[in-house]
């Protein structure tokens, strides 16, 4: 019988395979809801109120069949109004208006203020508000659910909204066209047609009645159109927490993508918004999230929760090769699953841990070169080349700002080729010391013998040795510099095209484009250095998203105190062994990995300190110490004496430390709701 496969395994590779399992289930089973808000609608608005274009739609009790056949009506009264907008097509700063009217028929529409409600919307980009005055607008509207008429219902409610009385409702946007993704109205059961409310809500079915055509359509088409509206019939889920709803910058990729499945439609009087930080790689593979799993937190969230599992495995493969243990692996991989930051940026909705993923993969492809050089003058030998250069190219075109580290990868490159350089040295001295002796081998025959000899081949291996390094050299460099070069600008021009009318609106006209294609990705490529103001990346935790209410939720990236200290003493144990190599009482080998890990941290940090989007680089940062701490915990783990025994002890102890700090930064890490009373201690 074959003995099977898995007994080879190595006990930590297995520990492993268990826990970048649980982290990937963990991670995308909190990763948000994916229920989606469907297509969307903009509503415009006129200069003349009375002329305001507008949605009326006729709501009506739910009528179902019994087992007898015959039909039971279940009565309503109008109870919530729910809103998922989407872009304010208003000035930055500027809060717009959203107003809802009742009538009794489809054409009597009353301007009172208790027939007429008018809810104001802060735009993504607020302005600062004084203080000594409270701003009334619904905050975080964007993208998330919210009831903005909820007082006004409430305070005109003395006559009732039962449906069989008011069946109309007219939506209109009085000061801004507004892209709105859905609307939901909710309402209470009644005990019969006059009766009293049971407590029970239900969504009220509406359809829409009529819909104001724009640009000749017909009245048909408009209602058809207007369907957007109510396409996703659901209960809202309004929990104040970061599950259910986005935090700002999540809004602004949301609203960036919204407009991408708009196209070439635009109106002349919009202020267009969107995200400005990011390159075209990073928003259209979250835009490709939003298209597999719809409009919605997961499908927003996917694929960054996916490249922080990416880093961990890769984190884990990156560790084994540097330090040649299975041990240091491991390490990284425990602190980096429980540094809670990990799960934070992974639950966050921007490119923000797919540039950290690239990066990563990036270097770690280089090192591979760096560390074996290639076997022979081929393609497939500079594999390891190409993958570096397109991971550090997709990098560039997440965020702009990454091109300063992948600078870095470009130096570890050209260490890599100084190394093959002296391969070469070596190679070719014993190519020329065989054909001396066989030069010296062959005259002694000659004096001799008088027959004819074959002639010498030592000559043959030299020229052999310089024809293969030179074409290693050849292959290498053109490998890379066009895997790179090529690949930053053909990933830029082609993620580009899904976001070219995007583009246009946010850097040029699009009533008449001047720019091309060319000025636009070099508009995205800058923003990693001058776009949208970004929170201080050092500011840790970095909150994300703050609820409202009795019970709500804070959700920050936190960074774990043990983890924290796990990379710090990572470092300080690269520097004692770069000291010992220095004064000669450590081997040389060690300092490779060392000086390549200490010198993309120190990139990351010294890009952390300029760059937009700034906690992708403090993430690079930590995840490098953590490889260190890894290599550190291999270092004293495997000494002898009583080293071995007492590092063994701080690694249980760090491990339950560790295991603890996660725990109590849980609430923060998956945004769980509390009781305002506690929350209110961390605002």
């Amino acid at each position: 019988m074959k003995k099977s496969r898995f007994k080879n395994l190595s006990a930590y590779l297995i520990a492993f395979l268990a826990l970048a399992f649980v982290f990937l289930a963990f991670g995308l089973g909190t990763l948000g809801s994916a229920v989606s808000t469907g297509k969307s609608y903009e509503l415009f608005t006129s200069s003349k109120e009375d002329e305001n274009p507008n949605v009326v739609f006729r709501l009506s009790n739910p009528v179902s069949k019994k087992a007898d056949g015959s039909t039971e009506t279940t009565y309503l009264t109008l109870k919530h109004v729910y809103v998922n907008v989407g872009t304010l097509y208003g000035s930055a700063g500027k809060d717009v208006s959203i107003r809802l009217n009742r009538g009794t028929s489809s054409n009597s529409f009353s301007s009172s203020s208790s027939y007429q409600w008018t809810a104001m919307l802060e735009n993504l980009t607020p302005a600062p508000v004084e203080e000594d005055k409270k701003s009334t607008a619904v905050k975080d509207a964007q993208f998330n659910w919210v009831a903005p008429f909820d007082e006004q219902i409430v305070k005109n409610s003395a006559d009732g909204y039962k449906v069989q009385s008011y069946s109309y409702y007219r939506l209109t946007a009085p000061s801004n066209n507004i892209l709105v993704n859905e609307i939901v109205f909710v309402g209470e059961k009644l005990t019969s047609s006059n009766g009293e409310g049971t407590g029970e809500f239900y969504v009220i079915p509406a359809q829409v009645y009529s819909a104001t055509p724009y640009n000749h359509e017909t009245n048909e088409s408009a209602k058809r159109r207007a369907g957007a509206l109510i396409d996703k019939q659901k209960m809202p889920n309004t929990a104040q927490s970061s599950f259910s709803r986005l935090s700002p910058e999540e809004s602004a990729i949301m609203a960036s993508i919204a407009e991408m499945r708009l196209g070439n439609t635009y109106a002349e009087k919009n202020v267009y918004h969107g995200d400005t930080v990011y390159n075209t790689l990073g928003t259209s593979v979250l835009a490709l999230g939003t298209l597999i799993f719809g409009m919605s937190p997961f499908g927003l969230r996917f694929f960054p929760m996916l490249a922080s599992f990416g880093v961990l495995v890769l984190g884990y493969f990156f560790a084994k090769a540097l330090f040649k243990s299975e041990k240091a692996g491991f390490a990284f991989a425990l602190v980096y699953a429980l540094c809670n930051f990990s799960f934070g940026l992974g639950h966050l909705g921007t490119p923000l841990m797919l540039g950290v993923f690239f990066f990563v993969a990036s270097l770690y492809a280089c090192y591979s070169f760096y560390a074996r050089g290639m076997k022979t003058a081929h393609v497939l030998s500079a594999l390891p080349l190409i993958v570096s250069g397109l991971c550090g190219a997709a990098a560039i075109c997440v965020n702009g700002a990454f091109l300063i580290p992948v600078l870095g990868v470009v130096g570890l490159f050209a260490a890599g080729i100084v190394r093959q350089r002296k391969a070469r040295r070596y190679y070719l001295d014993l190519a020329i010391e065989e054909a001396e002796a066989e030069e010296r081998a062959l005259a002694d025959r000659r004096g001799s013998r008088t027959e004819e000899l074959p002639a010498p081949k030592g000559k043959e291996k030299v020229v052999a040795v310089l024809t293969e390094y030179r074409n290693k050299t050849a292959v290498a460099a053109a490998s890379f510099a066009t895997s790179l070069i090529v690949g930053a600008l053909f990933f830029s021009l082609v993620f580009l095209v899904p976001m070219y009318y995007l583009a246009v609106k946010l850097f040029d006209n699009p009533a008449s484009p001047q720019m091309n294609i060319f000025l636009l990705a070099a508009h995205y490529f800058a923003g990693g250095y001058t776009g949208g103001t970004a929170a201080n990346a050092w500011t840790v935790p970095y909150t994300l998203f703050v609820g409202s209410g009795s019970v709500y939720a804070i959700t920050a990236v936190v960074m774990n105190v043990v983890a924290l200290l796990a990379g710090l003493c990572g470092i300080a144990f690269a520097i004692w062994r770069i000291v010992l190599v220095c004064t000669g009482k450590a081997e040389k080998s060690e300092l490779r990995s060392l000086v390549v890990l200490l010198g993309a941290l120190a990139l990351s940090l010294v890009t952390t300190a300029f760059a937009q989007g700034g906690h992708a680089f403090l993430m690079l940062a930590y995840a490098f110490a953590f490889v260190l701490a890894g290599g550190a915990v291999k270092h004293f783990t495997e000494a002898e004496g009583k080293t071995a025994k007492i590092a063994k002890a701080v690694c249980i102890t760090g491990i339950v430390l560790l295991g603890v700090c996660f725990l109590l930064a849980a609430v923060f890490t998956f945004s769980v709701p509390l009781p305002a009373a506690f929350m209110n201690r961390f605002v």
